[in-house]
């Protein structure tokens, strides 16, 4: 072999020498395994702790590990230098209740990042009715107005609440010994809220209250809960008739806790008669609201009746009753007539029966809005009125309206409606134009997306390929010049 071709085989090694010196070499990364409390955590994913976690660490490596940190929220809570191809660490973490990120950093480099949750207290119960509370029983005891009421509250727990238990204990006392009462719910899965309708006993109520969490933790309030009764009972009469000798009553009882009794006497005499009889202080539904019904023989002489209603707490409501009390029946409103008058309705009728103490007579358009309104009665209880009045019309169409209030208030009504186009001549309707609107389309804004670590890998590859390109072309222009000197080979 000339010497030309040893010194162009020199350089074809040398060049190879350093095109394998510069190349990038793959280098194998370390594998990183993670379980928390003894569950595998994977990259991006989360576990659940009901307590402080036991973490294990395990790394394995090609080469040696300089160091491994572990972080918590961005703070390093464990580190360690092995110096070694093979690492596990064993340790505690010290968490509060909430979401935390973990990091297991190796050599500088995040190798795995994973939510680690804390869950250690049952749900936060906030009460909304029949009283408020946040977050914590109510301090001392609550007053309550009413026996049938219902038990709210707003639930939040960081895992899911799986059910709550509701238990309401009353004690009371009837004919010298104590007596014991006993309601329990259970409501499975739910949600964010709760809403459980109660039955009170007068006095003092017992309640218990167990929310429970998807992991079984518990959060219980015990809760004393008075039910205060101030207000008498309330009689509602649905007959009130006379039929010969014989006066047929019907009607309603109620209270806000729980009908003790009802009985009626004729007005001027002292014999009472129970239509419903004592009870005692347990809670029953059933007692709220009692309806009744009797017919007691009435003579010559008599001019009322008189009904007592008590209720649990010795409250007491007596009601004389003429008889011709007439306010128990619902008032019939009749509308005779309505005429269009040019721009005006003239309106005829009648209310009778019943005990009404105001009549009005209202035109409304046809968008509900009252366009007129004219009093034809107000004043003392009468069972008869008559409607004679004229109201304004609407354009296009009107609505008549007798209204009759009665003497507990309540509204009754007739009505009858009429096409009145009373538009000024010469006057065109105003003509709808449908119109159109255009909504214009957002154009979505550019977003720069940083870069993955498959692209940022790509990155420095690049970086290398360029020396690399720049140590072949050295060996390129050597080549041609040791070609120059020698010759033709």
């Amino acid at each position: 072999m000339g010497p030309t071709r040893r010194r162009r085989l020199a350089i074809v090694l040398l060049a190879l020498g350093l095109v394998t010196a510069l190349a990038p070499t793959a280098v194998a990364q370390p594998t990183v395994e993670v379980t928390v409390d003894g569950t595998t955590v994977r990259d991006g994913g989360t576990v659940t702790v009901t307590d402080d976690p036991v973490v294990v660490v395990d790394i394995e490596g090609n080469e040696s590990i300089r160091s491994v940190t572990i972080r918590i929220d961005g703070e390093p809570r464990r580190s360690v230098e092995p110096n070694a191809t093979n690492v596990s660490e064993r340790f505690t973490l010290d968490l509060t209740d909430g979401n935390h990120t973990m990091a297991v950093v190796v050599d500088g480099d995040d190798r795995l990042t994973a939510t680690v949750r804390k869950d250690s207290t049952g749900p936060l119960v906030t009460y909304t009715s029949p009283f408020q509370s946040a977050g914590v029983p109510p301090t001392g005891a609550v007053a309550i107005d009413r026996a049938e009421t219902t038990l709210s509250a707003e639930l939040s727990d960081l895992s899911g609440v799986r059910e709550v238990r509701i238990e309401r204990i009353h004690e009371w006392r009837f004919a010298g010994r104590a007596r014991r009462d006993v309601a329990t719910y259970r409501i499975e899965d739910p949600g964010d809220n709760v809403s459980q309708p109660l039955l009170f006993g007068l006095g003092r109520n017992e309640l218990h209250v167990v929310a429970v969490d998807v992991h079984g933790q518990r959060r219980t309030h015990d809760i004393t809960a008075w039910l205060l009764d101030n207000r008498d009972p309330e009689i509602e009469l649905d007959r009130f008739e006379r039929t010969g000798d014989d006066l047929h009553v019907a009607g309603t009882v109620r209270d806000n806790v729980k009908v003790s009794s009802l009985s009626y006497r004729v007005g001027g005499t002292a014999q009472k008669r129970f239509v419903s009889n004592p009870t005692s202080a347990e809670p029953v539904r059933s007692r709220l609201a009692v309806d009744f019904a009797f017919t007691v023989p009435i003579g010559d002489r008599t001019e009322t009746i008189v009904l007592e209603a008590t209720d649990v707490a010795g409250n007491e409501v007596s009601w004389s009753i003429p008889l011709d009390y007439r306010g128990h029946l619902v008032p019939t409103i009749t509308v005779a007539d309505a005429v269009v008058n040019g721009s005006h309705v003239d309106v005829a009728g009648t209310v009778t029966d019943g005990q009404v103490t105001r009549v009005v007579v209202e035109s409304v358009g046809p968008d509900g809005t009252v366009v007129d309104s004219r009093t034809i009665y107000d004043g003392d209880p009468t069972s008869h009125v008559a409607v004679e009045g004229r109201v304004a019309a609407a354009d296009g169409e009107t609505t008549v309206v007798i209204r009759a209030v009665d003497v507990d208030g309540r509204d009754h009504r007739a009505s009858v409606t009429l096409a009145t186009p009373v538009a000024a001549p010469g006057t065109d309707a105003p003509t709808a134009t449908a119109t159109s609107t255009v909504t214009p389309i957002p154009t979505p804004a550019t977003t720069d997306t940083e870069g993955t670590d498959t692209e940022r890998g790509t990155t420095s590859g690049d970086g290398a390929l360029s020396d690399w390109a720049v140590a072949v072309g050295v060996l390129l222009g050597l080549l041609l010049v040791a070609r120059s000197r020698g010759g033709p080979g």
